[in-house]
């Protein structure tokens, strides 16, 4: 069930999928690429809205979205869940 513990300002998937969100009450904007590999690197960015390549990315808290989100006293699932909730049925694609 969605508990919009995670906000999200922006998801595109693609060969390399782009989230950007941010996490209960932390103001930091981050940005999750997740590779066709299955493998991700996070990063944080000043910019809110759509992602766009230009955006000026800074160095994450953590290295996966896993540890990340443990750490806010959430999981991936419900980052998935929040995820589906927010964009799911806009632009009509599946998570694996």
């Amino acid at each position: 069930m969605a508990l919009d513990q995670t906000r999200f300002l922006y998801a595109d998937r693609g060969p390399t999928s782009v989230y950007k969100f941010r996490v209960g009450e932390d103001p930091a904007i981050y940005v999750w690429f997740e590779y066709s590999d299955g493998t991700g690197s996070l990063h944080t960015t000043p910019e809110g809205g759509p992602f766009r390549p230009e955006d000026p990315l800074g160095a994450a808290p953590s290295d996966g979205l896993d540890t990340f989100l443990s750490e806010r006293g959430t999981t991936k699932a419900q980052w998935i869940e929040d995820l589906f909730a927010q964009y799911g049925e806009r632009i009509a694609w599946s998570y694996p």
